[in-house]
């Protein structure tokens, strides 16, 4: 996880101040580049290239700059198919794949990726900025536009906010819609103004006009499949996607709960491993805590588990946790066993 933040205007105090309110998504480096309309800002949780992936990251010339939330699983082979049409990479990091996309195949170039993300691009050149966001909406990603037409973008709602024009008002059909629906659709946000880019979207602001095009969707294909093939497909998808998970260059865990979702990822994930697993599980002292079904299946797999029974006033912490989750939320738990573990 990484924060990137910025904005259509120069202005290297506000963007310092955006990430700053990030630094819980990116605690091991920060990075920015500014210039004459444009203000990008990165902070970093260094996950794949430790050494030479800072960010922001730029093509051959600089001409064109990146920062970059997320992952792209299929970079090896992407990053070949670039070098053989003659771009030169100069890290080893997954987000150089993306400015040398952009080089080679257009505003196209997302649909080849595999991967969650969402990232901010700027084209010197043409004066462009793009956003865009992972098919499935994995990573955040919110904007808004001031008066004066700038664009002002971040990883979160919060650091948004650091700009003084911005108003914290609640968006009333937003509120409307989660307190019925206990969701807000579409792009909206419960503050007023501040809007989601849609998974699957790019944003491309240029020439002072915005066009938000989708480029990625579902397409259904009714078919008829046995119930054995469909179990091997469902077996087979699920490997492919548990395997693209653990390309890390630093330690992994799962958060067990016993159920069978995380128990599925954990008997794959235990199979790819050369380490014991490191799992993670959280309870209350109460008898409908899943301490013992996540202890069983931990034992089975043979993984490293580690439990955390909360024994304070969780209600203490709840207005951190809620800082952190930016809208309205059910489950706050993963961020607490995140910080009592981390």
């Amino acid at each position: 996880m990484c924060g990137i933040s910025g904005f259509t205007f120069e202005d290297l105090a506000l963007v310092k101040r955006m990430c700053d309110v990030l630094w819980h998504r990116g605690p091991d480096d920060e990075g920015y580049y500014v210039d004459a309309g444009i203000s990008l800002g990165n902070r970093r949780l260094a996950i794949i290239d430790l050494k030479t992936g800072r960010q922001p990251i730029y093509n051959e010339d600089g001409s064109i700059v990146v920062v970059h939330d997320g992952e792209i699983y299929n970079f090896m082979s992407l990053r070949a198919e670039l070098e053989d049409h003659g771009h030169d990479f100069h890290t080893n990091s997954d987000t150089e794949v993306i400015v040398h996309a952009y080089e080679e195949w257009g505003d196209d170039f997302m649909r080849k990726f595999n991967g969650m993300f969402a990232f901010a691009l700027w084209d010197a050149n043409r004066r462009r900025l793009l956003l865009a966001r992972d098919p499935c909406g994995i990573k955040p990603l919110y904007y808004t536009i001031l008066k004066d037409g700038s664009l002002i973008f971040a990883s979160e709602i919060k650091a948004i906010l650091q700009h003084e024009e911005i108003r914290r008002e609640v968006d009333r059909e937003a509120f409307h819609y989660y307190v019925n629906l206990r969701f807000t659709p579409r792009e909206k946000t419960m503050f007023k103004g501040i809007k989601r880019l849609l998974p699957g979207h790019y944003l491309v602001m240029e020439n002072g006009s915005i066009k938000i095009r989708k480029f990625w969707d579902i397409i259904p294909s009714p078919q008829h499949y046995s119930e054995s093939y469909l179990i091997k497909k469902i077996r087979d998808v699920l490997k492919r996607a548990i395997r693209r998970h653990l390309i890390s260059d630093v330690p992994l865990g799962v958060y067990l709960s016993g159920g069978i979702d995380s128990s599925t990822i954990v008997a794959f994930a235990s199979e790819m491993t050369d380490e014991p697993l490191k799992t993670f599980t959280m309870g209350f002292g109460e008898p409908t805590d899943e301490l013992e079904d996540a202890r069983f299946i931990a034992d089975y797999f043979g993984t490293d588990h580690k439990e955390l029974v909360v024994s304070t006033d969780l209600l203490k912490d709840y207005p951190q946790m809620i800082w952190h989750a930016d809208m309205p939320k059910r489950n706050l738990y993963p961020y607490y066993i995140a910080k009592e573990v981390g």
